[in-house]
């Protein structure tokens, strides 16, 4: 992923898990199902804060990202922690080579789906990872639905590299067309009043945006079964 490295060593995960954390709690606790039989793949973990979320009622998790930073981030904020696992893939690896084999019963993508660019194919391989009727969950703050997610289009692509730039019903015949099963959509929003102090450091105008698509827009959220 082009230019994560910089944005994870200049401190740029923790604004992000400001905005996203309630909704990540929201969507692990309503619909996902996690419990002590749980394995985790985190597709796209970054520097792997959301590991504790999602292995909290005693899943296992593994993290994989392409950015070394996030990786090495990710590995030292998790030491002594139980059942969590990162691995490190390189850019243009074959996922299905990554993953060796191993099976899980969620696949968990946080804003990381929409930077692949071979969508398909990456799809495929991460249901053939998924043991049979088990969940894929993907949470994305950038969506066509979204008013906010126009003006950010260009920035992303500029530092992150071109976006898959889709609607929730793209997604959904997306996911059908990868041989997903029960694809549905959901909108989730932060529940907590928006605190910019959490964001400080930013130009007055990104944080408003901030705003704008943490509390007012929300998350659109994909669950499919394979």
């Amino acid at each position: 992923m082009v230019g994560f490295d910089d944005l994870y060593r200049q401190g740029g995960a923790v604004t992000w898990q400001a905005g996203k954390e309630d909704v990540v709690h929201q969507v692990v606790e309503l619909l996902m199902g996690l419990g002590t039989g749980g394995r985790v793949l985190d597709f796209g973990c970054g520097t792997g804060w959301t590991a504790p979320i999602l292995t909290a009622t005693g899943a296992r998790y593994l993290g994989i990202d392409p950015s070394a930073e996030g990786i090495a981030q990710a590995e030292r904020r998790s030491q002594g922690a139980p059942r969590t696992r990162f691995h490190r893939i390189e850019m243009g690896q074959s996922l299905t080579d990554a993953l060796h084999g191993a099976k899980f019963t969620h696949v968990f993508a946080l804003d990381a789906l929409y930077f692949v660019s071979n969508l398909e194919s990456t799809l495929q391989a991460l249901g053939d990872a998924l043991e049979p009727q088990r969940m894929l969950c993907s949470i994305a703050h950038l969506y066509r639905e979204s008013r906010v997610a126009d003006s950010l289009i260009d920035d992303v692509t500029r530092e992150h590299g071109y976006p898959q730039f889709l609607s929730g019903v793209q997604w959904q015949l997306l996911l059908a067309r990868s041989g997903f099963k029960d694809v549905r959509r959901y909108r989730f929003y932060d529940r907590r009043p928006f605190n910019p102090a959490a964001f400080l450091g930013q130009p007055p105008a990104a944080i408003a945006l901030a705003r704008e698509l943490y509390e007012r827009e929300g998350a659109l959220v994909v669950t499919a079964r394979k």
